[in-house]
């Protein structure tokens, strides 16, 4: 996603509302928006690129050189990679011009050693994990002298925790690192339990507690392992917001162009950016080939008109969003097929319930709001069949932990779980259960807010529409998707009864992924909320725990579906769709996706 909330921007942010919102927030559903922008096929006659010079996803070999442009609604949320989360940052800026420790092949499930030359070496029964840094690995100008050291990655896992960067993922899954807690808390300079040899080149994590995501390495593909010099770096981290992004140093095979001082000067907000070759990259020690010299992203151009250029155009591809508009979908299906990938996203959609708002305290009432519901319906309203397969619980298609939870059967006892379309009959008995002799609800309006552009503004009719017909009226209010997030559905103190057009997507090939950051008591926070029901279960809570400190694989998927089960069944939300992410290009390009981030691989991607 991945990061990562849902590719169009539509699905849960963990923004802060700072320069703009992240991940998925920003763009109000499927957005996306592409803009006409020349881009030359060019560069010399030979035909390899760097890394091992060819493109899994496609099976050909690339072609090297030439310039693509990114069609977008929007600019990536923040150049710092330390804030990064939302999939159209690591689409643009991750996959290309940094390097983390671990990161993802185009059609990889598990991570790949990057910064590191091997995955982390377990001891301690989980507690201890020891990683060898490759040696020679060069910054981009000004540092172009300056070989990544294992303090540069411990750095950069510590500025993560800073509140002047904003990470939103490492408190959910970085937490059992030692000495985590002190340093956040301002007793501690360093985090005691990320020990940097710069004279062996190794780094070790010493946890509190084992934690699966980080022996498996799955959480430490994610850009915050990106290597950041502190003392480069210090200095643009203190104040109230960081300014390291605007003057960041690159290790990846792209650079943004900066100054001699290393002041960014290839970007300019709200329309264009541009990241060229980085002439500190050595394609040895790297496993991307990077085809291409030039990346344009542009930003701020009207999704339909756009959408059509890239189409029928040269040398462009989809940007910050799941799919094209929905006539625009069929006629790419009709005329254009070739041009597009459609595939799973291992994100999901769905409805939330606030459990903290009466009546939806109650299960009951939940359970009758659940089985009003016209999944098929609302999937419509995106495309239909093409846009992804009906959700019947929370871990989709692709991630450990989907089969053991009943595979594309709902588990036993969830509200309606084997009707999609909705049944209006026990519906009514649910609501009769909660109080309502009638079998409608007669109480008070409840507050709905959803998102004012189409498709997820239709998505939010149709819900409002459904609703009624067991007696719920809505007082329903239509704002632009960051305003829902960040005003509204991400914080608890609004009171926000429903919120329609909420989604979430894979941090990585996880179930902890999926369940912890939306089900996890402990995630509620006061601003760019993620737990949107507010479920704070001790039994779940105690389970999530319990499930993150277990190392096998297999154990691990397990003891996620039985959660996944559990939430299921409660109805605190409504999953209604399993995405599917619809990226299109240019008839002359060699589009590559990342399964991983669901999103174009600009670093496999070459011109035919």
């Amino acid at each position: 996603m991945s990061p990562k909330h849902l590719s169009e921007r539509d699905a849960r942010s963990a923004t802060k509302e700072r320069n703009r919102m992240r991940k998925l927030a920003i763009l109000a559903s499927l957005v996306a928006a592409l803009a006409l922008v020349l881009a030359a096929c060019g560069g010399g006659g030979n035909d390899e690129g760097g890394g091992n010079g060819s493109s899994p996803a496609s099976g050909t070999q690339g072609k090297k050189g030439g310039m693509l442009t990114v069609m977008s609604l929007a600019d990536v949320d923040s150049l710092d990679p330390g804030y990064h989360y939302y999939q159209y940052d690591y689409m643009a800026l991750d996959f290309t011009t940094q390097r983390m420790l671990y990161g993802w092949k185009p059609d990889a499930v598990q991570p790949t050693p990057d910064l590191a030359e091997s995955l982390p070496q377990v001891a301690d029964g989980g507690k201890t994990l020891t990683i060898k840094i490759k040696s020679g690995i060069k910054y981009s100008p000004p540092l172009q002298n300056r070989t990544v050291k294992a303090s540069d990655v411990k750095y950069a896992m510590e500025r993560s925790f800073l509140p002047q960067v904003a990470n939103a993922y490492v408190g959910v899954y970085w937490n059992s690192i030692s000495g985590v807690k002190a340093f956040q808390d301002g007793k501690a300079r360093e985090i005691s339990g990320i020990v940097a040899d710069d004279a062996a080149s190794t780094l070790t994590l010493k946890l509190d507690k084992p934690s699966g995501v980080l022996a498996t390495a799955q959480a430490l593909g994610l850009p915050g392992t990106a290597p950041v010099p502190k003392d480069y770096a210090a200095k643009y981290d203190k104040g109230e917001q960081s300014k390291y992004g605007e003057h960041q140093v690159f290790t990846g095979p792209y650079m943004i162009p900066n100054d001699a001082s290393g002041k960014i000067t290839g970007f300019t907000p709200n329309k264009t950016m541009e990241i060229v070759r980085n002439p500190s990259w050595d394609p040895k020690t790297d496993f991307r080939p990077a085809y291409l010299d030039k990346i344009v992203f542009s930003s701020g151009n009207d999704i339909t008109v756009a959408s059509r250029k890239v189409f029928t155009g040269q040398s462009m591809v989809s940007g910050d969003f799941a799919a094209p508009p929905t006539a625009i979908l069929k006629q790419g299906l009709a005329n254009y097929k070739n041009q597009m990938k459609i595939e799973p996203s291992q994100g999901i959609r769905f409805i939330s319930l606030n459990t903290k708002v009466k009546p939806l305290d109650d299960i009951n009432f939940r359970s009758a709001m659940t089985c009003a519901i016209n999944k098929i319906d609302l999937r419509t309203t995106r495309g239909g069949e093409t846009i992804g397969p009906i959700a019947t619980h929370f871990i989709p298609p692709e991630i450990p932990g989907y089969e053991e939870s009943g595979g594309p059967t709902a588990p036993e006892g969830v509200p309606c779980g084997d009707k999609p379309e909705g049944d209006p009959a026990q519906a009514a008995d649910f609501m009769k259960k909660a109080g309502y002799s009638s079998g409608k609800y007669t109480g008070q309006p409840l507050l709905m807010v959803g998102d004012n552009l189409p498709p997820a503004s239709k998505t939010g009719e149709a819900v409002q529409q459904q609703l009624q017909a067991i007696g719920i009226k809505v007082n329903y209010r239509q704002v632009q998707h960051p305003t829902m997030l960040s005003k509204f559905c991400g914080v608890p103190k609004a009171a926000v009864a429903i919120c329609p057009n909420l989604g979430w997507g894979k941090d990585f090939f996880d179930a902890e992924s999926m369940l912890n950051p939306i089900f996890n008591g402990e995630n509620i926070i006061p601003q760019n909320n993620s737990n949107y029901a507010q479920l704070d279960d001790p039994e779940v809570n105690a389970k999530m725990r319990a499930a993150q400190h277990i190392l096998d694989v297999k154990e691990r998927a397990k003891a996620w579906a039985d959660i996944n089960k559990q939430v299921s069944k409660g109805a605190y939300l409504i999953p209604w769709l399993w995405d599917n992410q619809v990226n299109f290009a240019s008839k002359n390009v060699n589009g590559v996706r990342n399964k991983f981030n669901s999103s174009w691989d600009l670093s496999f991607t070459s011109l035919k």
